[in-house]
């Protein structure tokens, strides 16, 4: 099974923790905070991981790679309606 792990969006909540880099790279207990969702989601049996991105996907893909602990990366691209009132 695919776990989706949403990882797009402004990183202006965070200040100066993400000056420079998305709010999934930020260190939590040592580790980018999306290394533990992949770890958990991994210990959970997912046999894909599916890392909705945005603007910061080469970040991410050069931190990464396409593969965590054995299992493939995907990064899918965050695209938004042209009519999309939203914020991601």
């Amino acid at each position: 099974m695919d776990e989706i792990i949403p990882a797009a969006g402004r990183e202006s909540r965070l200040g100066e923790l993400t000056a420079g880099r998305p709010k999934g790279l930020v260190d939590v207990a040592g580790r980018p905070l999306l290394a533990c969702a992949f770890e958990t989601v991994v210990d959970a049996g997912a046999d894909g991981l599916i890392v909705i991105v945005g603007d910061e996907a080469p970040q991410i893909v050069d931190r990464f790679g396409h593969a965590f602990e054995g299992i493939p990366i995907t990064a899918s691209r965050f695209a938004r309606s042209p009519n999309s009132h939203h914020r991601a």
